[in-house]
């Protein structure tokens, strides 16, 4: 995925991913290019579906895909589903989202909006917009990015900001790298124990590639004293067609 699916995101976050069905694997399609076109699809199923720290899967596993159109100018479309623990009378997130993607000054930057809808729920969806810039410095690769949610009546009249910063760091010869994350979140989705107190989240991990498939081990935590909020290992494994 192209937008803010990293560490504090969705399925491509290095500790979101646990299991990869082979019915799935068997029908997805390949990634491929035509005059400056690329499509690509990527699917996944999760042992806890963790977003920014927080469970949306009620801390169970969770089936995840999405597709990605882009092009040679850099801007690019896609979307992305997952089931979730019941949002009103919906069981699937899905997400619509466009930006664009360049490269200046040795860093990679990324720019966009992102839908969030619950099929079934009307009153549930609301608008984000994101950004990030990635550098690498000798092995380490870093990306910093926020993400921003306009004052929405579906988030309960308020806005949201949410910062982050996330690395990677490849361990030798090993074909493992070592990962890392923390993000801070203000406003309408801040304060889920509402102690008064905004969100923090972290996470440490490895990464690795095996039998043709990605897979990754992490510790995710939060600042947060609630269920889903709580200290869990997460064990993942995706694919990318």
């Amino acid at each position: 995925m192209k937008y803010l699916n990293t560490l504090q995101g969705r399925t491509t976050s290095l500790a979101a991913l646990l299991a990869v069905s082979a019915s799935a694997l068997a029908i997805a399609p390949a990634a491929h290019a035509r005059d400056g076109l690329e499509i690509e699809a990527n699917v996944a199923l999760v042992s806890d579906y963790r977003f920014r720290g927080v469970s949306l899967s009620d801390k169970d596993p969770a089936i995840q895909g999405g597709f990605d159109i882009s092009f040679a100018s850099g801007f690019y479309v896609g979307t992305w589903a997952s089931s979730i623990e019941p949002v009103g009378a919906s069981e699937l997130e899905l997400d619509l989202y466009a930006g664009f993607a360049f490269e200046a000054g040795g860093a990679e930057f990324d720019v966009g909006a992102l839908l969030y809808t619950y099929p079934g729920e009307s009153d549930a969806h609301y608008w984000e917009f994101y950004g990030s810039a990635g550098f690498t410095t000798g092995a380490l690769e870093s990306t910093f990015g926020l993400a921003y949610a306009p004052e929405q009546d579906n988030i309960g009249g308020d806005d949201n900001l949410y910062v982050f910063y996330e690395a990677a760091y490849p361990l030798g010869e090993t074909g493992l790298s070592l990962t890392g994350s923390v993000g801070y979140e203000t406003g309408a989705f801040g304060d889920p124990d509402g102690d008064g107190n905004d969100k923090w989240d972290w996470s440490l991990g490895l990464a690795w590639t095996a039998l043709g498939v990605d897979w990754s081990l992490a510790y995710i935590d939060t600042s947060e004293n609630f269920r889903e909020g709580n200290a869990t290992a997460v064990l993942s494994i995706s694919k990318a067609f």
